[in-house]
């Protein structure tokens, strides 16, 4: 019942229901981070049953999230209020009276977006006192940079003194030295800007920091930058077979509901930068009841 309550808040007050796909197409759509799958039914034939299902691949490994309590409703819906992942496939199984049976196929949600502010709250005001301290702030002075030449030395001009007399002197310039070399280039060295360090990739240990098992036994996936990165994991069972993968992860925390890897054990993954693996580790999944 909440979960139809949920649906009727997100979808029957927004007057979205025109848009909704007639069976065996369905909508699918990602509303703040829940995902609502709706649908209207215009089958002649009576449906017994319609169970939503979700997966991370689109041909298999789909499992039932919920069923509809009035499948014979002319517009109906589904809400997933906590998806472990907001691009997941989403389909139906729909069953009819006499036996026969279908599957939709499979959907991933597209962001609902809102309609545009008006024109004058996209406008851009500048506070005059803001604009006012920014003008007084004065500007950075750079120092100059001397260049050093490997074959000659540089030589700074010097004034010429003025004798009581009015007559110009000239003052003897100073002897390139050893010392006087190594000051000017200490001198040098000390206006150059000191190199960024470069960050270190983190030590691979088990369990690995990124991605784990959590209290409840799911899997929590923490990464980093994630908008500003193009990451995406593979993960194997025990015998190394393939499971599924999750490509360009988005969000720096997810969490995989542990139904989705069929059965406790041990299970491997990689973990891919922009199509540069940067992690390879491994992962268990006790059995409900134990930790």
């Amino acid at each position: 019942m909440r979960k139809i309550f949920y649906f009727l808040v997100f979808v029957f007050s927004a007057g979205s229901l025109s848009a909704q796909e007639i069976l065996p197409a369905i909508t699918v759509k990602n509303f703040s981070g829940k995902i609502i799958v709706s649908w209207r039914n215009q089958y002649p034939l009576e449906v017994k049953t319609i169970n939503i299902q979700r997966s991370f691949d689109s041909l298999k490994n789909f499992s039932t999230i919920g069923t509809v309590l009035n499948p014979q409703n002319a517009e109906n819906g589904f809400v997933d209020e906590v998806p472990p992942y907001n691009k997941m496939y989403y389909r139906l199984f729909i069953s009819f009276d006499g036996g026969d049976y279908i599957f939709t196929e499979a959907t991933r949600p597209v962001k609902d977006i809102p309609p545009p502010l008006p024109l004058f709250t996209q406008e851009t005001v500048v506070d005059p006192f803001k604009r006012a301290d920014m003008l007084k702030q004065p500007l950075k002075e750079t120092k100059p940079v001397m260049l050093i030449d490997k074959k000659t030395e540089p030589v700074e001009k010097e004034k010429t003194p003025v004798s009581k007399k009015g007559r110009k002197g000239k003052k003897e310039k100073e002897p390139v030295t050893k010392n006087n070399k190594a000051k000017k280039e200490q001198e040098l060295k000390s206006e150059e800007p000191e190199p960024v360090p470069v960050e270190k990739e983190d030590a691979i240990t088990y369990p690995s920091r990124r991605i784990y098992t959590g209290r409840d036994n799911n899997i929590v996936i923490n990464l980093s930058n994630a908008d500003n990165r193009k990451y995406s994991i593979k993960f194997f069972d025990e015998a190394d077979n393939f499971l599924f993968e999750l490509n360009r992860v988005r969000e720096n925390y997810l969490i995989i509901e542990k139904v989705n890897f069929l059965h406790a054990g041990w299970f491997y993954f990689e973990l891919f930068d922009n199509g540069r693996m940067i992690e390879k580790n491994k992962i268990f999944i006790p059995k409900d009841g134990k930790n």
